[in-house]
């Protein structure tokens, strides 16, 4: 929704889209991908509730919903780093915000008469290519800072060994975005036939 303000509704939405992604946290939902070039990395599908979230009710419901997922990390995976959860809602946001800028910059209008030309349209290609960026470029810089440091900050990787694992991580968080953020647009694509508004569609 384009309104700022927080009514019951939005707070809902955000509890029902923080709820699923918990649901969908290796814990539970046991069906999860290790990286091929990187089996430390894992590709789960635990985000995409929460950028379904913040392309139909916009920043505010989606930030207290990533937010509540951030808590249920703590509870329940917190992986092999106390910290690991905080990294992860700062990848979470830094997605967010490519998203945020290019609706900022750019009208998203529903084509209802031509529904494949509107996923393979250039509005696709920059709602996955600017949280990419940003995801990538601001997580790079978080690891780079926090993994040389000891645990539970980081885990003491020696700087020589820096680069290759800044690289692994980098291609991890750019292929996170390409199978989260179209999944979570056509589904929203989806529901926007069943609502009246959404944030990201005009």
């Amino acid at each position: 929704m384009s309104e700022s303000l927080l009514d019951r509704k939005s707070l809902t939405a955000a509890i029902l889209f923080a709820s699923l992604g918990v649901v969908l946290h290796p814990p539970f939902f046991p069906i999860v991908f290790p990286a091929p070039y990187a089996p430390f990395l894992i590709y789960t599908i635990w985000e995409i509730p929460l950028y379904i979230c913040l392309l139909l009710f916009g920043p505010l419901t989606a930030v207290i919903a990533g937010v509540i997922n951030f808590i249920s990390l703590l509870v329940f995976f917190p992986g092999q780093l106390i910290t690991g959860p905080i990294y992860n809602l700062i990848a979470i946001f830094a997605s967010y915000l490519g998203i945020i800028v290019i609706k900022r910059r750019k009208k998203f209008v529903l084509d209802r008469n031509n529904v494949t030309k509107d996923i393979l349209s250039a509005d696709m290609l920059l709602i996955i290519a600017l949280p990419m960026i940003f995801r990538t470029v601001i997580m790079t810089v978080v690891n780079f800072i926090v993994l040389p440091q000891p645990p539970p900050i980081g885990f003491s990787i020696p700087i020589e060994g820096m680069p290759s694992i800044l690289g692994l991580i980098a291609i991890f968080n750019s292929t996170t975005i390409l199978y989260s953020i179209p999944i979570a647009y056509i589904i929203t694509k989806a529901v926007k036939s069943a609502i009246d508004r959404t944030w990201i569609f005009e």
